[in-house]
């Protein structure tokens, strides 16, 4: 009688730490043949109230002598059980080392219940590097004030995790009082453009739009208008697209690309995209103030588009200097470098080639001489650490345009200053 009793608390205490005195540890992944693997993921925490930011940190394991270049794209399965990809980060997996992401994700209004968080692993191009088996999968709780007060035990969790459909039908009939679901609530969360932002007549880009619901009901018939107008004539906006969505759940993401083309009459500058869901207010929302989104970076329109290097990039003094550009209306070039963004300080800039020399190319490496010689000295006299740089180009007919300006940076050695 006491042996069988001593042998039954024996298994009860091994029960209960396995399921609920253990830490939550991720299971060890197998190494890809990438060389990468994911090392852990950690929640911020258990227990989270809905409309506040779950801080999520992905650990990355690198076996390899060089580091390399990744993207981390987060896993979630929503209590509703959608399955949805987060974020994009892009870091460096340093060689023989861990590499850490955080990510900040916001929790929907009313999407209460049981989160699961993976991971996935992408090269630059889009290749899949390395992913969260099953057992890493990590878990927190969402409580929605107006459904429950309190999270449950770490073992009802892991136990409506595994079977859903039954815990929810246990609630069902827990739970007398009718669920009250928020209304819709439609957000653009991103808007950019995927490849270039410098366009030259008749040339088309692509922008890329992320519809979401934050709300606690689904969203049907949703109206969306993309428009774009030029950045000095703000009321005078052009419709470039209109269709509409059938449906839109909550926490669920919507992904719109569509190509946008600036007709060639249109006058050089700076254009900027707008997109407006639900302009009719036909859906009613929590919230009717956000639902229109212009993007942040304009499209510069002109017959000269820069290229290389882009805003705010950085030079190392005894690195290469390159300028690259495209034109199709143009056949002679002069790149200006000037302390001034406007350029119209004439004494405080210099151009290459120098005098009356034009290029026909559509780059150029300066000297050493000229970069970073000239460069540094125009820095040094200006009491600044960047400069800008345009593009001057000529017609056959000798007409002359511009393009616009860039800023960029340069890197100084250690020993400059000695």
């Amino acid at each position: 009688m006491r042996l069988s009793w001593c042998i039954s608390l024996f298994f009860s205490l091994v029960i209960f730490f396995l399921l609920d005195g253990a830490p939550l540890q991720a299971a060890t992944q197998p190494i890809a043949a990438s060389g990468l693997m994911i090392q852990s993921i950690i929640v911020g925490e258990d227990s989270i109230q809905t409309k506040r930011t779950q801080l999520i940190e992905v650990v990355i394991r690198n076996i390899n002598e060089q580091a390399i270049p990744i993207r981390i794209k987060l896993v979630i399965t929503l209590p509703n059980r959608n399955i949805i990809t987060f974020g994009n980060k892009r870091i460096l997996a340093k060689g023989k080392t861990e590499s850490r992401a955080l990510f900040d994700y916001k929790i929907a209004r009313h999407l209460g219940g049981d989160y699961t968080v993976g991971a996935k692993v992408y090269s630059t191009r889009g290749k899949v590097l390395a992913a969260t088996i099953k057992k890493q999968g990590r878990y927190f709780f969402a409580i929605d004030p107006l459904k429950t007060r309190r999270a449950p035990s770490r073992v009802k969790r892991r136990q409506a995790l595994e079977n859903v459909e039954s815990i929810n039908l246990a609630r069902k009939k827990t739970n007398q009082v009718a669920l009250l679901f928020d209304p819709p609530d439609l957000v653009w969360e991103e808007m950019k453009i995927i490849n270039k932002t410098s366009v030259l007549r008749g040339e088309t880009t692509h922008i890329r739009m992320v519809l979401a619901n934050q709300g606690g009901n689904v969203a049907t018939n949703v109206e969306y208008s993309i428009k774009w107008f030029f950045a000095q004539r703000e009321k005078r906006k052009k419709r470039l697209f209109w269709d509409k969505i059938k449906a839109i759940a909550p926490g669920e993401r919507k992904v719109i690309e569509l190509p946008i083309t600036i007709p060639e009459v249109e006058q050089r500058g700076e254009y900027l995209v707008e997109a407006v869901v639900d302009e009719p207010n036909y859906v009613k929302e929590s919230e009717e103030n956000n639902n229109t989104k212009v993007i942040s970076k304009p499209i510069i329109f002109s017959d000269v588009a820069l290229v290389f290097p882009e805003e705010g990039y950085s030079f190392a003094e005894d690195g290469l200097f390159k300028f690259q550009w495209r034109s199709r209306r143009y056949r002679q070039f002069k790149v200006q470098i000037s302390a001034d963004p406007t350029f119209k300080d004439e004494e405080n800039l210099f151009e290459l080639p120098k005098g009356q020399q034009w290029t026909p190319a559509v780059s150029i490496k300066p000297m050493r001489g000229e970069l970073p010689g000239l460069a540094l000295a125009l820095m040094d006299s200006n009491d600044l650490d960047h400069l800008f740089w345009r593009v001057k180009a000529k017609d056959q007919a000798g007409k002359v345009t511009f393009s616009t300006g860039r800023k960029f940076f340069i890197n100084l050695k250690a020993d400059y200053e000695q």
